[in-house]
């Protein structure tokens, strides 16, 4: 009896359903895991991540760790008229296009698509540093990329260029919103002499696309 009782159970232990693996979020721990050491995923944000996964994603992306070959897309993934694209060629420099589009004299279905493109030396600053032209939503106290090149600006024949730009993260001082990864063009004194050379928060563009350079 003794011997059919082990059988029995032996048997019954066996048949159990094997536990299914989460392979999406398995696959999403792993790619959060070299996004820590500055690797990242076009899996991490696309047209298909949730709210709070974009939260946990700003959050984490380490700005001052991105590898050479980073791509930062900003601007609305619905709106392809108007966006930002941040290449990181090393870790001292990075491309920067500007896509823009008008309407031709005011006619909106005449719409004219101008570029511009520029390489810019990357400094690494304290967000809490960098100076905004909007105190409801300052930047945290986490590192904050400043691309700067001087020889751009529309005095230099560059409209679409800023001079400088301020890649970082922001929250508003309610602390009700979660926080948003931003860049910022910079309203240099020759071309916005009433500005008090802040960083725009008017003119901001939230990260919508991160992807890495194949």
């Amino acid at each position: 009896m003794v011997a059919v009782a082990v059988a029995y159970f032996s048997t019954r232990n066996s048949n159990k359903p094997t536990p299914t693996v989460d392979y999406m979020t398995a696959l999403k721990e792993k790619a959060y895991a070299k996004l820590d050491s500055g690797i990242v995923s076009d899996k991490l944000l696309n047209a298909e991540t949730s709210d709070d996964d974009k939260e946990e994603l700003f959050v984490r992306i380490p700005l001052d760790k991105l590898k050479p070959g980073t791509i930062l897309d900003f601007g609305s993934k619905d709106d392809t008229n108007h966006r930002i694209t941040v290449t990181l060629l090393s870790e001292k420099s990075a491309e920067v296009t500007i896509h823009d589009a008008v309407a031709l004299k005011g006619d909106s279905t005449n719409i004219q698509s101008k570029i511009e493109t520029g390489t810019y030396a990357i400094s690494v600053f304290e967000g809490s540093q960098v100076l905004t032209d909007n105190s409801d939503n300052p930047l945290m106290q986490k590192a904050a990329l400043i691309l700067e090149n001087l020889s751009y600006g529309a005095d230099k024949g560059h409209p679409l260029l800023s001079k400088k730009y301020c890649i970082g993260k922001s929250k508003n001082v309610s602390g009700l919103e979660s926080p948003v990864l931003r860049i910022y063009p910079w309203l240099d004194p020759i071309n916005f002499p009433k500005s008090g050379q802040e960083f725009s928060f008017d003119k901001h563009q939230v990260l919508f696309g991160l992807s890495m350079k194949r």
